[in-house]
């Protein structure tokens, strides 16, 4: 489930990184093969050759490729992001602490009301770390986040999800 969070309770300035663009893979099986991939060429072109090296512990031959194609295909292009957020609880009412609070791990959030020219994916991310200040004059909440891996800079990938997913839907299994 999406939270939606208005930009205007974010307490820090916002920073934006980019991911890295992975253009080409490597991926060997442990014991095995090794498979690669390459984004399209106008990618490599634009965001330069970026290989990511891994070796996979699997038993099925068709892993390694599975997995170097989806890094090729859903990282290839940098994704913005904010590597941290904070909010200040004792500036929001109650029920907006209560929002904020309510956010856990792996959560996708989409920041609502961001100011013009920021870019299409910088506003939507998923949560992967909270940390909590409390001390006499100050609540504060801080979330690492991460960015969406998807087809789109604002949509997670077409991949297979429990609980979201039907058996006949439009959804794969990256692998």
């Amino acid at each position: 489930m999406t939270v939606d969070i208005p930009y205007s309770w974010i307490a820090t300035p916002l920073t934006r990184k980019p991911t890295t663009a992975i253009t080409k893979a490597a991926v060997t099986q442990n014991g095995g093969a090794t498979a690669y991939a390459s984004a399209a060429t106008a990618t490599v072109l634009q965001y330069g050759v970026n290989t990511a090296q891994v070796t996979l512990e699997t038993d099925v031959d068709a892993d390694p490729q599975n997995l170097a194609t989806f890094l090729t295909t859903y990282q290839s292009t940098p994704r913005p992001r904010q590597p941290t957020l904070t909010f200040n609880l004792l500036a929001r009412t109650d029920a907006e602490c209560q929002t904020i609070l309510a956010v856990t791990l792996a959560q996708r959030v989409r920041i609502t009301g961001a100011p013009t020219g920021t870019p299409p994916g910088a506003s939507n991310f998923t949560v992967e770390g909270i940390a909590h200040i409390l001390a006499v004059d100050q609540r504060t909440v801080m979330w690492a986040t991460a960015a969406l891996i998807g087809t789109s800079a604002t949509a997670p990938g077409p991949w297979f999800r429990w609980d979201t997913s039907s058996w006949d839907g439009p959804d794969v299994r990256p692998f």
